[in-house]
């Protein structure tokens, strides 16, 4: 008995890899404290009075995570979550496997229009402090998803993604 097996082994060519590393939490949390002087000046309150607003963002990575999941889900991907969820930029949120840049692309995108309609329309319904610092963590936490979407331009339209923790990394396949 003569058993045929058809496998097909890919191997990849890494050709950047975009990690969000300490220098970048570094960064969202001194602009977080730049959006709370902001405000405290914009709406003539003392900043230690805003700090309570701050409790509306773990909102944010619970948006992205269920749009991250609703997307994949209604494109029929197979999404896959890390154990990496509060300590990692994109919430623990991937693929297992690489993808095509296209649907990285997408993908990512999605996540960020869908957050920021998600934030314009509760904006609305808050009192005002805490819809600054919904909109301004919008905008600070999304830095990594916007920055690594940048780089994702200058990659080939050939390549692949795969979600790595703490980054992405963009890979050439051979086959």
């Amino acid at each position: 008995m003569k058993e045929s097996m058809h496998q097909t082994i890919y191997s990849y060519k890494l050709l950047y890899r975009f990690r969000w590393r300490s220098v970048g939490y570094l960064t969202q949390l001194l602009l977080i404290g730049l959006s709370l002087i902001g405000s405290s000046l914009l709406l003539d309150t003392p900043v230690v009075h805003l700090i309570v607003s701050l409790a509306i963002l773990p909102v944010i990575p619970v948006c992205h995570l269920l749009i991250f999941r609703l997307y994949a889900k209604l494109r029929l991907q197979k999404p896959h979550t890390t154990a990496d969820m509060l300590v990692s930029p994109w919430w623990g949120t991937g693929y297992r496997l690489p993808v095509p840049i296209r649907l990285y692309r997408t993908t990512e995108g999605t996540v960020l229009a869908g957050s920021l309609l998600f934030t314009g329309a509760a904006y609305v319904w808050l009192p005002v402090e805490y819809g600054l610092a919904l909109l301004a963590g919008t905008f600070i936490l999304a830095l990594p998803r916007v920055l690594a979407l940048l780089a994702s331009l200058r990659q080939p339209k050939s390549c692949s993604v795969k979600y790595e923790e703490r980054g992405v990394a963009f890979l050439l396949t051979d086959g």
